[in-house]
């Protein structure tokens, strides 16, 4: 794996169990087995990592959601996917979880725009799914988008925000068909 990838690895590790602000360069370095001026040939500071983190790994989540969800005519279906999609990246990444869902409401305005940037094109995703419903005469041709595409996100952020704060003692997969029932009757 290359150098940038396990420093990246051992930065969601150390400021998912740490938090952004208890999180050291140092424990970083430690975690990633590198000298800690090793860190600073890939990242300027401690907010580059994170900045870092949204970008690349919401990147990597767009993108897969956009393969999964490629050729799958069905509206509900496609809404069903990417629920199933989100809840299985943050199940099997739960240190990732619990930067993006803790991180994401960075009390620093200038870090929080700098972090929130990086969801644009999941939310493109999402109101595309809707557009898609629209066209096809499933969902309200008055359904307002970025209300539906804000209901989306704030439902399974907040779902999210109690797996990781509960201590992710259930399964995210068993609620999948229940809230794809949901936002379809929403949407309808």
């Amino acid at each position: 794996m290359p150098k940038f990838d396990v420093i990246l690895k051992a930065a969601i590790k150390i400021i998912g169990q740490k938090g952004f602000h208890n999180a050291k360069i140092k424990d970083i370095a430690s975690e990633a087995d590198v000298a800690d001026g090793t860190i600073y040939n890939y990242f300027s500071n401690k907010e580059d990592i994170l900045v870092t983190i949204f970008r690349i790994k919401l990147e990597d989540y767009v993108n897969k959601a956009k393969r999964e969800i490629k050729g799958v005519e069905d509206t509900e279906k496609k809404l069903e996917i990417l629920i199933r999609h989100h809840f299985k990246v943050m199940s099997e990444n739960p240190d990732l979880a619990k930067v993006l869902q803790v991180e994401l409401r960075q009390p620093n305005k200038e870090m929080r725009t700098k972090v929130r940037l990086h969801l644009k094109n999941y939310f493109n995703i999402i109101e595309t799914v809707i557009n898609d419903g629209i066209a096809k005469g499933i969902f309200k041709k008055n359904l307002h988008i970025h209300l539906a595409r804000e209901m989306y996100f704030g439902t399974l952020d907040e779902v999210i925000s109690t797996w990781v704060f509960s201590g992710q003692h259930w399964n995210l997969n068993a609620h999948v068909d229940e809230l794809t029932e949901m936002f379809t009757k929403a949407f309808s």
